[in-house]
């Protein structure tokens, strides 16, 4: 076979592809947003299989679905006022919006495309994003939708006016996940939880330490009030991991 045929075969398998992505990709978003909008008045369980299932490539949780749906089955009420630090694919805000009571405050701060985003961060931004997130929110609910670096002062204004002088039932913390990164985070935000409300943080499992992923670290030495739970799938696996503190009354 000659050198032209080869190239001329190349090309039109290349078009060939770009052609079915420019199809199926638009197709693929479209279902998604339709399914999420009608999981919006779902169940929680409804909602996993989505975010675990069909809807993983687009809106999927970075989590370990046994230790996200055992954590979120141990809160001790549906959440009024609930927030996450770190978005991703917005697959664990969704659940978190299911988790939450019908008339609940959901906050979400994240920084689009960070560092901390999932495999492929720069698939978590772009103006695209937005009609997926805003999607999430239950009939009742209202949504506020953060986009920053929870450090600056900036986002921290932000979350404070999203707030509206309430207290929050629940933070989940899922954003930098270097040792000082989370300790910001938790300094910075967890004077917002109310006396008994939960704080929980993902990773807490040892796990990818060349990464600078250091939850685990910070879960073991940094001396958090309350008591202490831990949500975790198998002792020996690599990283994922829930931990939860409940502040005390």
């Amino acid at each position: 076979m000659s050198f032209y045929a080869i190239v001329f075969i190349l090309w039109g398998a290349a078009a060939l592809a770009v052609s079915a992505a420019l199809v199926i990709l638009p197709a693929y978003y479209l279902y998604c947003l339709h399914r999420l909008r009608a999981l919006s008045s779902g169940s929680l369980a409804e909602t996993a299989d989505f975010v675990f299932g069909r809807g993983s490539r687009l809106a999927g949780a970075l989590q370990h679905r046994a230790e996200i749906m055992a954590f979120l089955a141990s809160l001790p009420e549906a959440p009024r006022t609930a927030a996450e630090i770190g978005r991703a694919q917005g697959g664990t805000l969704a659940l978190l919006c299911r988790a939450a009571a019908p008339d609940a405050l959901i906050i979400s701060l994240d920084l689009p495309g960070g560092s901390w985003a999932g495999e492929f961060p720069f698939l978590n931004k772009g103006f695209w994003r937005r009609p997926l997130l805003e999607a999430l929110r239950g009939p009742g609910q209202e949504l506020r939708l953060i986009d920053g670096d929870s450090k600056a002062p900036a986002s921290l204004e932000l979350f404070r006016q999203a707030l509206g002088g309430r207290k929050l039932d629940l933070l989940f913390i899922d954003g930098d996940h270097t040792y000082d990164g989370v300790k910001a985070d938790y300094e910075l935000y967890s004077g917002f939880v109310k006396p008994g409300g939960v704080i929980a943080f993902h990773d807490i499992q040892p796990g990818y330490t060349q990464d600078g992923v250091e939850v685990s670290r910070f879960w073991k030495e940094y001396p958090l009030p309350g008591a202490r739970s831990e949500y975790i799938a198998d002792p020996a696996q690599v990283s994922l991991g829930i931990g939860a503190v409940r502040l005390p009354e």
